[in-house]
């Protein structure tokens, strides 16, 4: 398993690291040159876009033609959007280059996290699968931790042009180097045969909604990327509208994501000790309070305390949610599981930006972080609601798949 899952984890880390660093850098681009929250968040918000509606043909396209029609097209949006900037350079085309660039590169991410999320249950067994997805979360932390800060430190001595090039050309990397006798072993050429099975019997989305405990992780999932990806957005305004520097608003970013590395090692020996909705609810908790307590910070090291709670929390939820969703997924429709998971994180991401930023333009950054614990502190209360069901659902499944 960890030969083929190292491959997998090495792909997911390079176009990782593009997608993130992406979204971080055209956020201090366009505030850079005069952009409001509103345009920032309504440009955050393009990244879900496509993923908003795609998701689900997404995931079952992958299901039917395999992960290497999928990996293709996410590595053609990715570059894409690395050379929209460069050749469209923001103080002669305006914000339209960023809008596209975030467009491609929310694409690339929706179509690289069905593939790898789907290749490591894969290739991993029911024994190995809770920490396959430990691993995989921990690359993704670890692209977190350092993409942040690497990305700040070039837009201070280089310029942003500096990673847009690198965005333009990992991707192209990466697609030769799939294209290797040892990569291409990991790439199944077909879709698999459970899911042309399935398709022998009527299939509706709403499926999913009707199953309770699988609803209940949706709605989570939602929330948790909320509190993820606007917490991403409202940060690094905040930390601008108290006048730090790129770089140190980088350090703020990453010491979110050492939090999440560092909980994501721990996940092994918690996961011994813990239900795994148990942690997700403790998740949302610990995040809420983070989300207080940022707006009574101006200086950088107490924002990266702030910082450093809130990844303690979200970092831990990650492979959480992607275990159970492949675990209470029917058989034959993990693909479309994942698909649909995606649908709704980044439906949710395409409304709450632009909405959190429209709010933080009235009543500022630091406000908006209030509301967003409210919203977060909520989700708690559901998932602690849902407990039973979920547990029961899980310890009845511990042997599917």
């Amino acid at each position: 398993m960890y030969g083929k899952l190292a491959r997998v984890l090495f792909i997911l880390l390079i176009l990782h690291s593009c997608t993130t660093g992406m979204r971080f850098c055209v956020t201090l681009d366009a505030l850079e040159h005069g952009a409001s929250s509103f345009e920032v968040g309504a440009m955050l918000a393009s990244v879900a876009l496509f993923p908003a509606f795609g998701a689900i043909a997404a995931g079952r396209w992958l299901d039917r033609s395999g992960p290497r029609p999928s990996l293709a097209l996410a590595i053609f949006c990715a570059a894409s959007a690395g050379a929209a900037t460069l050749i469209f350079p923001i103080k002669t085309a305006g914000l339209w280059p960023l809008f596209s660039a975030c467009i491609l590169v929310g694409t690339a991410f929706m179509l690289t996290n069905t593939v790898v999320q789907r290749l490591t249950g894969d290739v991993s067994t029911n024994e190995t699968r809770a920490l396959a997805f430990t691993l995989l979360s921990i690359v993704t932390a670890l692209s977190g931790l350092l993409t942040p800060i690497i990305t700040g430190y070039l837009i201070e001595h280089f310029g942003f042009a500096s990673f847009y090039c690198w965005v333009a050309g990992a991707p192209i990397f990466v697609g030769l180097m799939c294209l290797l006798p040892f990569m291409r072993h990991v790439l199944p050429a077909g879709g698999n045969g459970a899911r042309k099975a399935a398709g022998t019997h009527p299939q509706k989305v709403m499926d999913f909604f009707r199953d309770p405990p699988m609803r209940a992780v949706l709605v989570c999932s939602v929330v948790v990327s909320v509190a993820w990806e606007v917490g991403n957005l409202l940060i690094p305004v905040y930390c601008a509208s108290v006048n730090l520097s790129p770089s140190d608003i980088g350090w703020v970013l990453g010491s979110f994501s050492a939090a999440s590395f560092a909980v994501r090692l721990l996940m092994p020996y918690l996961m011994r000790h813990m239900r795994e909705w148990i942690m997700i609810a403790l998740t949302l908790l610990i995040s809420a309070l983070a989300f207080v307590l940022f707006p009574f910070f101006e200086s950088q090291l107490p924002l990266m305390a702030c910082a450093f709670l809130l990844g303690l929390g979200l970092g831990a939820s990650l492979p959480n949610m992607m275990s159970l969703v492949y675990r209470l997924a029917p058989k034959g429709r993990t693909g479309e599981a994942i698909g649909l998971r995606l649908m709704l994180i980044n439906s949710s991401k395409a409304t709450f930006p632009v909405a959190m930023g429209a709010l933080g333009a009235v009543i500022g950054a630091g406000a908006s972080l209030w509301g967003l614990a409210i919203f977060v502190f909520l989700g708690f209360l559901f998932a602690m609601r849902s407990a039973p069901t979920v547990i029961g659902a899980v310890a009845g499944s511990h042997t599917e798949h």
